[in-house]
């Protein structure tokens, strides 16, 4: 295997729960696996630059969740908690994998975390970016508000790399075509619509932007967590990390400067290096005690 083809995915697909999910894969040198879940509205490629950074030891699977990216529509808009752990369950199993470290952003952190909860034994470390176990007034509007920072239908890719920028101004140029490019695709009249099925976003405005209190779960995860937020996010508070912190035996939190919700996009060079030496930790198991862990990274 080149250095080219380390950097470069694999495309593949999976039957899951009678849905044809997409992933993308890195195929590493050692049989510790990284698996990375998206945040809501979001795919497989925003973390591209992390796995191009890391998959030179990791096999590294990233996987369009159900209604995301290239994944299949759920035809009865099923998009649940409970639902997106039925998926990450039979991916586990399907592919084997073994020796199981857990990313998430937002949405994605949360399936990871709840996954974590109720199967400890399957996982062996775990990474949450600014995802939440409750709602709060401000976490609800800042969701309401993401809701219409994605244009439904536009014109050309510039015009939806304005729109995220507009909202997103720390985010480079490049990193926001990048994410329009696998987050929309081309329909008639050469318009661009995104990926992701309207019936999540329709689903989130009926709970009031809010999700499911998942406190209660964060006592049963027990493998070396780490908890990063964005410096300014309004999705996950400074007390909240802490108290999650405190939950988690074996936990320590870290904020990534310069950010508010997207901090794997508007500081990468931060978040990698953060990610990195957290993942490099498990790997040569420096970070496997279950006590003495810093709260604070």
């Amino acid at each position: 295997m080149n250095g080219a083809d380390i950097l470069k995915p694999q495309s593949k697909y999976l039957e899951v729960n009678r849905l044809r999910l997409h992933y993308l894969e890195w195929e590493g040198p050692t049989g510790q696996t990284l698996l990375l879940l998206h945040g809501f509205l979001g795919h497989a490629h925003v973390w591209d630059a992390l796995a191009a950074a890391l998959s030179s030891e990791y096999r590294i699977i990233a996987l369009d969740q159900r209604g995301h990216g290239e994944s299949q529509w759920s035809a009865e808009g099923a998009y649940s908690l409970e639902d997106h752990f039925a998926d990450i369950a039979q991916i586990v199993a399907q592919l084997d994998l073994e020796k199981l470290v857990l990313a998430g952003h937002s949405m994605g952190g949360r399936n990871a975390l709840f996954f974590a909860a109720c199967l400890p034994e399957k996982v062996q470390g775990l990474v949450l970016i600014d995802s939440r176990p409750a709602s709060t007034l401000e976490s609800a509007e800042a969701l309401r508000w993401l809701l219409t920072v994605l244009p439904l239908q536009a014109a050309s890719l510039d015009e939806i790399v304005l729109s995220i920028r507009k909202h997103y101004p720390h985010i480079s140029p490049e990193i926001c075509y990048h994410l329009a490019l696998h987050g929309y695709r081309k329909i008639r009249q050469g318009k661009y619509e995104p990926k992701c099925d309207p019936q999540m976003s329709l689903n989130c405005e009926k709970q009031g932007c809010c999700v499911e209190e998942i406190w209660l779960f964060l006592k049963n995860v027990t493998c070396p967590t780490l908890v990063i937020r964005g410096e300014n996010s309004p999705f996950l508070s400074r007390d909240d990390a802490r108290m999650m912190c405190e939950l988690m035996p074996a936990a320590m939190w870290t904020e990534i400067p310069g950010t508010t919700h997207l901090p794997e996009q508007e500081n990468p060079q931060d978040c990698i290096r953060v990610l990195t030496a957290f993942f490099n930790g498990l790997h040569i198991g420096l970070s496997k005690s279950r006590t003495g862990l810093p709260k604070r990274l």
